[in-house]
């Protein structure tokens, strides 16, 4: 039996999408997308299932308010944007999916589409935008690494100030997320990765794939909500391997997001021992 979310447990509940798309005579193509599309070879048993819906004119609004040619067995359908839904179907295979016209999917951004049915009259030269899977991102301008280690720095020193007044939440966020994130763009750019597909849009995605030495300092750039101070001297060694050319220049900066990281790890076991103490 084939496993829920298994990559043909994925293609058969797209085939039932091609023939509903036919059957209601209402549609031009479906293209899939993602890892069941030009990167099929990545599809496993937790992939979503992502496709464009390539409408005939006047048709968008009757196939969004119309789901029958999805094939049956919706769960669950939530429209997420005004071209498309987010839906569960029965056997666990979640999708998303938009519908747009032929003109609106020709000014959409996607990379790596796969044909997967089209009407005899749908236009021949409908765009894939097909992407090498060794394709890397441009490398950063000078501008672009400058912006992202000044924002680094800032989120970092930011976090530990709001750490130390208590606002965990914040602190965590802007270190954490914020200036983590930066960090591996700066990190991303300086390190050859390993052979995978790259997402275009989210460096996060298949990141302990493509940079494994990366990924392995990850846990103690994240340790969670209450640990931001060794969150910050984790990311600043980080940041600190890159040699980026304007570090010289931020070194009082990183300096001093040091010392109150260091300071507010030195401040928690006192605090902890006064709040047993107190109880």
């Amino acid at each position: 039996m084939t496993a829920p979310g298994s990559a043909p447990h994925l293609l058969a509940r797209l085939d039932l999408v091609a023939a509903g798309l036919e059957a209601s005579g209402r549609a031009l193509a479906l293209l899939g997308l993602g890892s069941v599309g030009a990167e099929l070879d990545r599809a496993d048993r937790f992939s979503d299932l992502d496709f464009f819906v390539v409408a005939r004119p006047g048709q968008v609004g009757s196939l969004l308010e119309d789901l029958s040619w999805l094939g049956g067995g919706l769960v669950h359908a939530f429209r997420n944007t005004p071209d498309g839904f987010k839906v569960l179907f029965a056997g666990g295979v979640f999708a998303e999916f938009a519908v747009f016209d032929e003109a609106a999917l020709r000014g959409a951004a996607f990379v790596n589409a796969r044909l997967v049915w089209r009407a005899p009259d749908a236009p021949a030269d409908l765009p894939l935008h097909p992407r090498a899977q060794e394709a890397r991102a441009e490398p950063l301008s000078a501008a672009q690494r400058d912006h992202h280690l000044g924002e680094a720095l800032t989120n970092l020193l930011i976090g530990v100030r709001r750490f130390r007044r208590g606002e965990r939440l914040s602190a965590w966020q802007f270190t954490q997320v914020y200036a983590l994130g930066h960090a591996l763009a700066l990190a991303a750019d300086a390190t050859t990765p390993q052979p995978g597909w790259a997402d275009a849009f989210g460096l996060e995605r298949r990141f302990e794939v493509r940079f494994p030495a990366l990924a392995a300092r990850l846990a103690a750039c994240l340790p969670g909500v209450d640990g931001t101070p060794g969150a910050a001297v984790a990311i600043l060694d980080l940041l600190e391997t890159l040699d980026a050319a304007g570090w010289p220049e931020a070194a009082g900066l990183a300096a001093q997001v040091r010392q109150e990281a260091r300071e507010a790890l030195a401040d928690r076991t006192p605090r902890a021992v006064r709040g047993r103490l107190r109880g």
